[in-house]
């Protein structure tokens, strides 16, 4: 069992700043806007001497009494509860304010070791503002700056590691793993994408079976990528949830920018993508939002699961109508599975963990060259490529290029006048006889070259 330490502050005091320092990731949200953060947000952080502890970054405290506020204080309030260290943030150059004083108390409440971190200290005189949380009477206080990473490593030798070898002592793990335990367990990441608004929080607070993500009905509510550990038939998941992306035509601020950027990074770095569609929203036609998302997951050879959220909604005629529709808008995206649910009434949400596990066998197939020599002699049967200038263009060798995501060459004559209506039979073909499922191929051509020609030159 792992220390859980939860940050804890008012908003913009630094904690989303401190918790990427100490993760040595970019994984939450930092900016000059204050109330970015408004779930809980976990991070595993190595130390020295073998030290590993769980750092929870926490939405700040705001004592006004609008709908996401609540939510985000009580998503706060549940990461003190787990918590066994409590670090309460304070911003130097702002000096105490009241607000701390509620704060502290409602720390003193649940009963935890805690120490006060006073951030922001760069350009700030010792005997000014400082002095002002002594009067909070808090015997371990730490300054630091950690946006110019300064009193962090004297905070975690001095502090950090003491507190952890003196509360978790007796619980010593273990020096040897079974590997094949070890690798059975590892995580497959799965990054939640969609639209503002279709159901993404609401879909993981039905997995988890808990509150873990705040949900409403105003779009944006989530900013930030959340990552939501689970175990659903003794394996280990991690869902991502991200921030909708909005349409591309709309003006963006500074903070969608950086949620798009991020549900970019989010795709890029995880196992496989579940993009939810609202379908009553999309009953009309699959917006170019969604498809420009579907070419992004292409683009990273990422597998692709497409989850039709709020299907109770619709009724026979309008299920029937959606269904032909989005086969015909997605026939180019073959690969990509798709799944019909409720997440609201949580109807088929876990039948998503069988696709999952079906997707992710698919990536761990090993696929070696006589196996697409023989699939491309098998599809060059059944449909011969075009004739262009009075010879047929021929294909002659095949191989793979990279596994991860799935890269086919293929060698042959005139290769690059193959329409791209031939490619994809190509593609659609190796997809059905290597069996595999929501995985984009991509299919690179090269001319072979005739090596008499470069004697003759």
């Amino acid at each position: 069992m792992l220390p859980i330490i939860a940050l804890i502050g008012r908003t913009n005091v630094g904690k989303s700043t401190f918790f990427n320092i100490l993760t040595k990731k970019r994984n939450a949200l930092v900016s000059s806007f204050s109330g970015l953060t408004r779930d809980r947000n976990y991070g595993l952080c190595y130390l020295e001497k073998n030290k590993k502890f769980i750092l929870t970054d926490t939405s700040g405290f705001d004592f006004e009494l609008k709908k996401i506020q609540k939510q985000a204080h009580k998503q706060t309030l549940m990461a003190m509860n787990e918590a066994d260290l409590i670090l309460f943030m304070v911003n130097a150059r702002e000096g105490l304010l009241p607000e701390e004083y509620e704060i502290l108390k409602t720390i003193k409440k649940h009963e935890k070791d805690f120490f006060l971190i006073i951030n922001k200290i760069d350009g700030i005189k010792k005997n000014e503002k400082l002095n002002e949380f002594y009067s909070l009477g808090i015997k371990n206080n730490i300054k630091i700056s950690a946006s110019h990473n300064q009193g962090i490593n004297n905070f975690i030798n001095e502090y950090l590691i003491p507190w952890i070898e003196s509360k978790f002592q007796k619980i010593k793990l273990k020096k040897t793993i079974d590997k094949q335990e070890e690798i059975k367990n590892i995580p497959i990441k799965i990054a939640c994408i969609g639209k503002p608004n279709v159901g993404k929080s609401t879909l993981i607070n039905s997995l988890v079976m808990q509150n873990r993500i705040i949900t409403s009905n105003t779009p944006g509510t989530t900013l930030d990528a959340i990552s939501v550990p689970i175990k659903y038939n003794n394996k280990n998941y991690i869902l991502i949830d991200t921030s909708g992306t909005s349409k591309k035509k709309r003006k963006k601020n500074k903070i969608e920018q950086i949620s798009v950027i991020k549900t970019l990074e989010t795709i890029e770095k995880t196992d496989i993508t579940l993009l939810i569609i609202d379908a009553k929203d999309e009953q009309k036609k699959i917006c170019n939002q969604n498809l420009l998302l579907i070419n992004k997951i292409k683009n990273f050879g990422k597998p692709l699961i497409i989850i039709i959220n709020k299907w109770d909604l619709l009724n026979v005629i309008e299920k029937i109508k959606f269904k032909k529709l989005i086969n015909y808008q997605l026939k180019n995206y073959f690969f990509a599975k798709i799944h019909f649910i409720s997440a609201l009434k949580s109807q088929k949400i876990f039948e998503i963990f069988k696709l999952i596990k079906h997707v992710h066998q698919s990536t761990k197939k090993q696929i070696n060259t006589s196996k697409l020599m023989k699939i491309m002699k098998e599809a060059i049967q059944k449909h011969q490529p075009p004739i262009i200038n009075k010879r047929r263009i021929k294909l002659k060798y095949v191989h793979l290029g990279s596994s991860i995501p799935i890269k086919i060459i293929i060698h042959g004559n005139q290769t690059k006048y193959l329409p791209i209506t031939y490619t994809r039979y190509l593609e659609n073909f190796f997809y059905e006889s290597l069996q595999i499922e929501g995985i984009p191929i991509e299919i690179k051509f090269k001319d072979t070259i005739n090596p008499y020609i470069q004697k003759l030159n």
